[in-house]
């Protein structure tokens, strides 16, 4: 006879961790000079101006200013990281080195010189990053090629000249990159330390899709928020977020399960995958909610589609590659303009 409970019911637990994405589209890489005659590690974070003080930055440093306008943002970034650019090597080495470390999204010069920025730009585009750089109001764009779908120009006025203002990408990357991707817009933010712009007029820097600070209403914001290719920031940030996202929830069923099945039932554990990131993006509000027409006819902010089991052929099952599991899913968007009109009358 049994003495205990094990004798009668024999129960073993295993712990199936899911697989965590190292990636982040929040934290900011500052990348330039380190101090005078100091050596620095090649990449480096530092959770306060305070730290970087300790480390060995001085007040004047590029790399010390640029942390100081992202610590003085609200909410401040947890951390930011540092990638020192090593004696004369290019930038793009510097980011090329950086990206052994997880934790960082935006790329953000400080010190470099601005004739660097179309390698860097050329560099980034092949990344799932950003890059973020604020142009004097005298500079000639450094950017060669067309259609940059992930670097973006802040522009300057000609009053903007304290030592914190050529940082304004730094300072609108820590304020705008504290909210969940597909929440936000990267207008109409107010920034700490930056001066508002005084410019006699947009038109030029809107054609171009640079992006810019100023006082409006007594209020001083950020306008624009595009990409040099004239998307807008937010939407590439919270597509990067969204392909990933879709990415890690279809591997961790992949690798939490003894295996998926080449069945309907398998297939249905991968497509709900893809609803569940989905459902995720709506609800940071990247994805549009169900929407209807005038008639009342309904369409759903996301849609999924995956072959049955039975439509695919024995190569194809053979292969172990399922295919032709899609989705589609409309934008929320955002508003910046408003157009009004009204009668008044007796």
């Amino acid at each position: 006879m049994a003495l205990n409970i094990d004798g009668i019911v024999k129960c073993t637990i295993d712990i199936n961790s899911p697989a965590v994405s190292g990636e982040s589209y929040s934290g900011l890489l500052i990348v330039g000079p380190p101090p005078a005659s100091k050596s620095m590690p090649a990449v480096a974070s530092y959770t306060s101006i305070a730290a970087m003080a300790t480390a060995g930055y001085e007040e004047t440093d590029p790399v010390y200013l640029a942390a100081m306008v992202a610590f003085a943002q609200s909410p401040q970034p947890e951390r930011v990281y540092v990638a020192t650019v090593q004696d004369s090597e290019e930038p793009t080495k510097t980011v090329e080195k950086a990206l052994g470390t997880d934790g960082w999204y935006f790329v953000c010069p400080a010190g470099i010189e601005t004739e660097k920025y179309n390698a860097l730009s050329v560099y980034v585009e092949t990344l799932e990053k950003m890059l973020m750089v604020t142009l004097e109001a005298d500079d000639d764009s450094p950017f060669l090629q067309s259609g940059l779908m992930r670097t973006c120009v802040w522009r300057l006025a000609e009053n903007q000249m304290t030592d914190y203002d050529p940082y304004l990408h730094v300072a609108i990357c820590a304020r705008a990159a504290s909210y969940t991707p597909g929440s936000e817009t990267w207008a109409f933010k107010t920034l700490a330390l930056v001066t508002a712009g005084q410019f006699a007029d947009s038109s030029e820097m809107d054609s171009d899709n640079e992006n810019y600070y100023v006082c409006i209403a007594k209020r001083n914001v950020t306008q624009g928020g595009r990409v040099l290719g004239g998307e807008w920031i937010d939407t590439i940030r919270f597509r990067d977020w969204l392909k990933n996202k879709i990415q890690m929830n279809c591997f961790n069923v992949l690798i939490q399960n003894a295996k998926v099945p080449y069945t309907d039932a398998g297939i249905g554990l991968l497509q709900n995958a893809v609803i569940a990131a989905l459902k995720e993006g709506q609800a940071n509000g990247g994805i549009a909610q169900d929407f209807y027409d005038e008639d009342g006819n309904k369409t759903p902010g996301y849609t999924t589609t995956a072959p049955l089991a039975a439509s695919l052929s024995a190569e194809q099952k053979k292969t172990r590659n399922l295919p032709d599991l899609k989705w589609t899913a409309y934008l929320a968007g955002a508003i910046h303009l408003v157009e009004i009109s009204g009668t008044l009358g007796y």
